[in-house]
């Protein structure tokens, strides 16, 4: 189980990285402009386990996306078996 949130967290990370790279948003500029607290994007780039849902979902709605955009793109990065219980 620990294993799968953190691979969880790392491809919610490069997911979010990865399009405000492609946007060309520096990360300063993501941040203020967004008014998102450097430390709650830290703590989502970082895959650190205290992040909240909401954290995410205000920082994919800054990168332009709906949360099923950015679940779509999740998924894609996620291993077929991810979260498979049969065992």
């Amino acid at each position: 189980m620990q294993e799968e949130a953190l691979l969880l967290h790392s491809k919610i990370s490069k997911i979010i990285t990865d399009i405000r790279k492609q946007k060309g948003i520096s990360y300063t500029d993501f941040c203020l402009g967004n008014d998102i607290p450097t430390s709650t994007y830290d703590a989502i780039i970082k895959a650190e386990t205290h992040v909240y849902c909401y954290n995410v979902a205000k920082v994919v709605k800054a990168l332009g996306m709906s949360f099923e955009e950015f679940g779509k793109l999740l998924d894609k990065e996620l291993p077929e078996n991810f979260m498979n219980n049969e065992e």
